[in-house]
């Protein structure tokens, strides 16, 4: 029996259908993957990293946002493959290789929310927020105003708001401005406490904080003129009462120091009793105060004697002598006074400076002495100290 040994490579033959049956196979096994961090800030640049299987160095990748071509590597010997991209939405992202297509990957993004107030932090000035979300298209915005007295306020804006806010009082408040995101985006929100301070308000302002100051000091006791919004020489004159009584600087300003006192003012204390219905002049503090049962229910500034060898006389007195009108004497021309003893009157002047300048009487504001002249009856008790 012969044996034969065939020594050598063996060729089979492939028929060229199946040849590419085989290599639709082999493409068909390639498997892609992709990764990338859950989530970034917008704009931020992040690594999006994967690997094609089999490893097939110097393969194209191509990295897409649905449809949207995004960039393009290469694989490197054992398959892996990266990309730096700045993101600006949320995707989905996808990487394709070899025929082969990952599984989707969404990068969450953090927008950017930049909030400001718009002009100063004054009671009565126009003060506005502005807030803008980066990107516009991340959602949008609800602001709320969250105030301890007055009806909040809450509305759903675009991605970008401006809101006035209500500076009518002296107050503090706070301003929330959220997001409301659009799907693969993170929420976001500011808090700005708002604390108006309060104005300073002098000789020719107007409106509702002129209005407030008369009103609050009003009911402390002051008098206060008739025109209630209006800063004109009868307010001077109070806002000179007020800071006499509290020891401020006579200015005739409210500044923050006169309204600091204001918030905590009560109205002063008599220092006599008796009789039940008196007048007091208090020559130091510059003020006459109307007293009713012991309480102090009115408050006028005066002005007393300045002029050189001039006085006004201490002690208790008493209301003797009214002349309705303009009276001559030897002190000037009075108007409306009220003689308490000899020539020395509580009578009216269209100047009463927050500093002693009379000849000897008590000067009081004009729009005072229309009050007093037909409040206080003859025999009023009258005391100056």
């Amino acid at each position: 029996m012969r044996r034969l040994f065939l020594v050598g490579v063996v060729l089979i033959a492939v028929p060229a259908a199946a040849a590419a049956r085989t290599g639709d196979a082999a493409r068909a096994a390639a498997v892609l993957t992709l990764r990338a961090p859950g989530a970034t800030t917008y704009g931020h640049q992040i690594d999006f990293t994967g690997r094609l299987y089999p490893a097939i160095a110097g393969k194209r990748v191509e990295l897409r946002r649905g449809s949207t071509f995004v960039a393009a590597t290469a694989t490197r010997p054992d398959g892996s493959f990266g990309f730096k991209v700045a993101v600006a939405r949320p995707g989905p992202f996808h990487a394709e290789a070899a025929g082969a297509e990952s599984g989707p990957v969404i990068v969450r993004i953090v927008p950017f929310l930049d909030t400001s107030l718009v002009g100063p932090r004054v009671a009565g000035s126009p003060l506005s927020l502005s807030a803008r979300l980066r990107p516009s298209y991340a959602g949008s915005l609800r602001v709320r105003v969250e105030r301890a007295n007055g009806k909040p306020f809450s509305q759903v804006f675009g991605g970008a708001a401006d809101v006035k806010l209500g500076t009518k009082a002296i107050e503090s408040f706070r301003v929330v401005v959220e997001s409301i995101p659009h799907p693969g985006f993170a929420p976001i929100s500011r808090a700005l406490p708002v604390s108006l301070r309060p104005p300073s308000l002098s000789l020719g302002a107007h409106g509702a904080l002129v209005a407030d100051m008369l009103s609050q000091l009003r009911e402390l006791g002051y008098e206060v003129p008739g025109s209630a919004s209006e800063f004109g020489y009868d307010a001077l004159e109070s806002v000179y009462a007020f800071q006499k009584v509290e020891g401020l600087d006579r200015t005739g300003v409210a500044d923050a120091a006169f309204w600091a006192h204001l918030d905590e003012a009560s109205t002063p204390q008599p220092r006599y009793r008796l009789p039940a219905a008196h007048i007091e002049v208090d020559k130091a503090k510059q003020v006459l105060y109307v007293v009713r049962d012991g309480t102090v229910v009115h408050i006028s500034p005066v002005s007393t004697a300045g002029l050189p060898g001039r006085f006004t006389p201490e002690g208790q007195f008493s209301i003797y002598r009214k002349v309705p009108g303009y009276d001559p004497s030897p002190l000037g021309i009075l108007y409306k006074p009220m003689y308490f003893t000899g020539g020395y009157a509580i009578h009216g002047n269209p100047s009463v400076p927050p500093y002693p300048a009379s000849h000897g009487c008590i000067r009081v504001p004009n729009f005072v002495i229309e009050r007093l002249y037909a409040s206080e009856p003859y025999g009023e008790t009258v005391y100056v100290y």
